[in-house]
């Protein structure tokens, strides 16, 4: 039989989400009449709640959110953290069916920040997780790029200069631009030798249920262009391993 789930606790949950969604604007009797608790629970469970620094008296009757709070939020995951758990298993298999190298990253001021990397190859790449890397010479990079509102885009590409780190690096900014917007309208993403000489890369959007974009994911192979029936084949199974990836994710499925 399946545990009995604890009805206090859940009161008290329900009780500290609604006191800081309410930022001190309602009382506790308010806020306790609203949430259909009674309230003398209430005030035990605000009681344990203050003297464990979840909350903090601002007047009588009202609280704000306490320190404890702000100190465990920068612990908790990320939506992109939590999908760069769920990608990492799939990543790693379809890397390794195909021989390639593989990575999830996010896009943190301006730079890719690559929060999985699985190689399924025999040929090692110079990236490492929680790198950084350029975002206008790299698949994932020009993905997430492709995302932005056009104030974000104009706001970046005015910061340059944009160093060619190959021949093919595109490093005019009305050309990165163009380059974006065929990434936007196809959905696609490549890096033809721009970071690298020896590097081909493409790259998709890994979007949430709001459609926006949290991060990309690349495909990396090693010293030529593969044929386009490879490429067909590793776009089919990413999209799909993203799709389930996102949905399990957001449905809040075990894996």
């Amino acid at each position: 039989m399946p545990t009995k789930q604890s009805s206090t606790l859940a009161k008290g949950l329900r009780l500290l989400q609604a006191l800081v969604a309410d930022s001190g604007r309602s009382t506790l009797s308010e806020i306790a009449s609203a949430q259909g608790i009674p309230l003398p629970t209430a005030h035990r469970l605000a009681l344990t709640l203050e003297g464990e620094g979840y909350i903090e008296r601002q007047a009588k009757g009202c609280y704000l959110p306490g320190r404890e709070l702000s100190r465990i939020m920068p612990l908790i995951p990320q939506p992109e953290d939590r999908i760069a758990v769920r990608l990492r298993r799939p990543i790693k298999q379809l890397a390794a069916r195909h021989g390639v190298l593989m990575h999830f990253g996010v896009l943190d001021d301006g730079m890719v920040t690559y929060l999985v990397k699985e190689n399924g190859g025999e040929q090692e790449l110079f990236t490492k997780e929680r790198m950084q890397l350029e975002a206008y010479c790299s698949g994932i990079g020009k993905i997430l790029l492709a995302a932005l509102s056009e104030d974000e885009l104009d706001a970046y590409l005015a910061n340059g200069p944009f160093v060619a780190l190959t021949r093919r690096t595109l490093t005019r900014p009305e050309a990165i631009r163009s380059e974006l917007a065929t990434v936007r309208k196809e959905g696609v993403a490549f890096d033809r030798f721009e970071i690298r000489d020896d590097i081909f890369c493409m790259a998709l959007p890994v979007v949430d249920p709001a459609g926006q974009t949290i991060g990309g994911l690349s495909a990396s192979f090693m010293g030529q262009v593969p044929d386009t029936a490879l490429l067909a084949t590793m776009r089919r199974s990413m999209t799909a391993l993203v799709a389930e990836a996102v949905r399990r994710e957001f449905a809040r499925e075990p894996d």
